[in-house]
């Protein structure tokens, strides 16, 4: 039965123009059970934690908001199974009754048991005796007086002519290397949504995107199509890069969370759409 969260998915992916099979290889989740999901046939996902954890990584791929979205339809999804407490066994509830009744063997069983254990410390006290008198140390022996060797008398020892001072001059410290950037990065126009730089004097294009919170689905492209995609967490890297064609397309998920340079220069984003994937294209000049 398709339902609000199911029918949400699914559009968002369908926007982004990805198939079940792009979703499969991000989120490394079976395609029987993507489309199990899509259909609303939650009964059968592997239990009630895997349904959640799959339901928020298809989110992520598709750029929407895990946790929002679980927590707006998340009674769409099979409630987690009751534990029943197990009844008290009959012939346990019998024993207890008979142990209850007779009283006087439940003290002698104590008393015996005291008596056991008043026994093994009293064996315990004379092994660690026995042991401490085994291990005692034997007494280091007396170490031997070393001759004396008669002093030299300074008076009679020849004086060293003195050295003659070499004065050095002080090195000359290396320049601190700085990073270099290859081409001039300018921001160009907007065209629709699309975020556009000019770069001048460059022969590749360079992108390195960083992501700062989250997870984020993203990919690059030149005039030609799809060059390379991936998804990054929380605090790692990667590196494109466009050595083909004279533009670079990148398209972001929720690029407001990340850091992009492009060849050392940094990008804007702080403009960039809150939901969904955002566009920066470079071309090459």
């Amino acid at each position: 039965m398709v339902s609000e969260l199911t029918q949400v998915l699914q559009k968002a992916r369908q926007d982004k123009g990805m198939s079940l099979t792009d979703i499969q290889e991000i989120t490394k989740i079976q395609r029987r059970y993507l489309e199990a999901i899509e259909a609303g046939n939650f009964d059968v996902l592997p239990g009630h934690f895997y349904a959640r954890a799959f339901i928020k990584n298809y989110a992520e791929a598709v750029g929407l908001d895990s946790e929002q979205l679980l927590s707006e339809y998340g009674s769409e999804l099979p409630s987690p199974p009751k534990v029943e407490e197990a009844p008290t066994p009959l012939r346990q509830s019998r024993q207890s009754r008979k142990e209850g009744s007779d009283g006087s063997g439940k003290w002698m069983s104590r008393i015996l048991l005291c008596l056991f254990a008043v026994l093994v410390l009293i064996v315990i006290g004379g092994a660690i005796k026995w042991l401490n008198g085994q291990n005692a140390a034997p007494q280091a022996p007396t170490q031997k007086t070393q001759p004396t060797t008669p002093t030299a008398d300074k008076s009679k020892m020849p004086v060293p002519p003195p050295e003659k001072t070499v004065t050095q001059k002080p090195a000359t410290p290396a320049p601190t290397p700085q990073p270099a950037t290859e081409g001039k990065l300018t921001p160009a126009p907007k065209t629709g949504s699309t975020l556009n730089y000019d770069l001048v004097g460059a022969q590749t294009v360079k992108v390195k995107v960083t992501v700062k919170t989250g997870a984020h689905w993203m990919s690059i492209a030149n005039e030609n199509g799809m060059l390379d995609q991936a998804t990054l967490k929380e605090g790692e890297s990667r590196e494109f890069e466009v050595k083909d064609g004279s533009e670079a397309r990148l398209s972001i998920v929720r690029a407001r969370d990340v850091d992009v340079l492009v060849n050392g220069q940094p990008v804007d984003t702080s403009g960039a759409r809150k939901n969904g994937s955002q566009k920066i294209k470079i071309v090459r000049k």
